[in-house]
């Protein structure tokens, strides 16, 4: 075995087993990727937390996707279930519903001539695709209207977005009809 030096012997902190384990300085490579990132947090959290100068990445998606539904075009599921999670489309859709649904559906969505939208059994399907279709199209044989050509495309999608924000919340009302609508 070689001579240890006494420099070597001050860097030594544990030995176990033959194996020496030193007290080495850290890579600078290690350092500066620290240094790095604590300065990248650092202008991140100014930037969109504390002046919000720019929308987080989900703020700024759910934007792409308002402004591609104010284009027209393609209903498709995940639109409906974007839509759903901004505020003012479900704000506009609660006061559609609060206009035109609140006499057959009730209130808090509990049913009364009209299904319960708040548990989870869906008579026409409970995706989001169904729920715009039963609306947009009625059901004339249960005496629910077709609200697509009165209220247009976008009124109906607001709606949608608020009832997709009731499904799933169980307020005691009717019962259940329909088979079980489960994500």
């Amino acid at each position: 075995m070689s001579e240890i030096t006494e420099e070597k012997k001050a860097k030594i902190v544990h030995v176990y087993d033959g194996i020496e384990e030193e007290d080495n300085d850290l890579p600078r490579w290690w350092l500066f990727t620290l240094y790095g990132a604590i300065v990248f947090a650092f202008f991140y959290w100014l930037t969109f937390h504390t002046f919000e100068i720019a929308d987080l990445p989900m703020a700024a998606y759910n934007k792409e996707v308002a402004a591609r539904a104010a284009q027209g075009g393609e209903i498709t599921e995940e639109l409906l279930e974007a839509m759903a999670l901004l505020d003012d489309e479900v704000r506009a859709g609660e006061g559609i519903y609060n206009t035109h649904c609140v006499v057959c559906h009730g209130a808090q969505g509990e049913g009364s001539i009209g299904p319960n939208l708040t548990d989870n059994y869906w008579i026409h399907g409970g995706d989001a695709l169904s729920i715009f279709e039963t609306i947009r199209d009625g059901v004339p044989s249960a005496g629910m209207p077709n609200w697509g050509a009165p209220l247009g495309t976008t009124s109906v999608r607001q709606v949608t977005s608020f009832v997709l924000t009731m499904r799933g919340k169980e307020v005691p009302g009717k019962e259940p009809q329909g088979e079980l609508y489960q994500p």
